[in-house]
């Protein structure tokens, strides 16, 4: 898997905790690390849920589309920026952060008209 060892560098962890919080052995992430070995489909899943990825971004390390704003990032690349930057907020300020973007979304389909 393309992405696991540069996520889990990221995140400060070492495959033994990696390991540990996703219940496999540091054997078995190393394995991934190396391409040595696939996980199926449940662990892929978990995977993803952890580090805020798509499973083509974590596979691969590229999102399946560009984004509308053509600014060359993906869409799965915008979503971990965005999933990254709010893990520290609180869920006061997480519901703020929602509710910018529905008014976002709201104000550019209003532009279109």
């Amino acid at each position: 898997m393309k992405m696991l060892r540069a996520l889990r560098k990221e995140r400060g962890l070492s495959m033994k905790q990696l390991g540990a919080r996703m219940g496999l052995a540091e054997s078995t992430i190393s394995q991934y690390e190396t391409g040595k070995r696939e996980p199926d489909y449940e662990t892929l899943l978990r995977l993803c849920d952890y580090f805020g990825v798509t499973a083509d971004y974590l596979l691969k390390g590229a999102g399946p589309s560009s984004s509308p704003a053509g600014d060359g990032l993906t869409f799965d690349d915008f979503t971990y920026a965005l999933h990254k930057e709010s893990q520290d907020l609180t869920q006061e300020n997480k519901q703020k952060l929602l509710e910018m973007a529905r008014l976002f979304k709201l104000s550019q389909q209003q532009d279109k008209k």
